[in-house]
């Protein structure tokens, strides 16, 4: 424990974020994501990202979704520029179906006109991330990344059936000290 506390301590130095891109839910389904992330740098090549998702993305034959989720990840950069990254996380889930009826039925067989709008999901995800440093020699970042992601949607879905997405986008340093 005092090994930890004291890791905590020697941090080199802290990065504010600000990015976005694409999020492609099964990778064609289009959308947007936007992030906010304080990076902990512990060493030259080695970080601790806490990075804040906001976004949404459109199934045309089937829902719209919009999502929030904070992930905490590791990432290990290398002389080159480039970078390697993991995270988890946990957020929430907004689905809504694209139809212009949506009908429910009750445990009587009465038929009805229901929601559009699905209760909100838990969203637990996991993430890798493969990157490049465009500016790994100065105090500001600007890194460009693709990340794959695993999420699932709980309760609505069972913990055996995930969803995958791809983003890719940019990240710009607002602020270092």
């Amino acid at each position: 424990m005092v090994i930890f506390l004291t890791t905590l301590g020697a941090a080199a130095q802290t990065y504010f974020n600000l990015g976005g891109g694409y999020f492609g839910q099964t990778v064609s389904y289009p959308g947007l994501v936007l992030e906010a992330e304080r990076e902990q740098m512990f060493s030259e090549n080695v970080s601790i990202p806490i990075r804040l998702d906001l976004g949404f993305y459109s199934h045309p034959r089937y829902h719209n979704g919009a999502f929030l989720d904070l992930n905490v990840g590791f990432r290990q950069y290398f002389k080159s520029g480039f970078f390697l990254e993991e995270g988890i996380g946990a957020g929430v889930l907004a689905s809504f179906l694209n139809s212009d009826e949506v009908y429910r039925v009750d445990d009587s067989g009465l038929v009805s006109e229901g929601s559009r709008t699905n209760p909100v999901d838990f969203m637990p995800s996991i993430t890798l991330g493969l990157g490049y440093n465009l500016t790994k020699d100065s105090g500001k970042q600007n890194l460009i990344w693709v990340r794959p992601k695993l999420y699932w949607q709980a309760p609505h879905k069972t913990v055996s059936t995930y969803n995958f997405a791809l983003q890719v986008g940019f990240t710009h340093t607002i602020k270092s000290k």
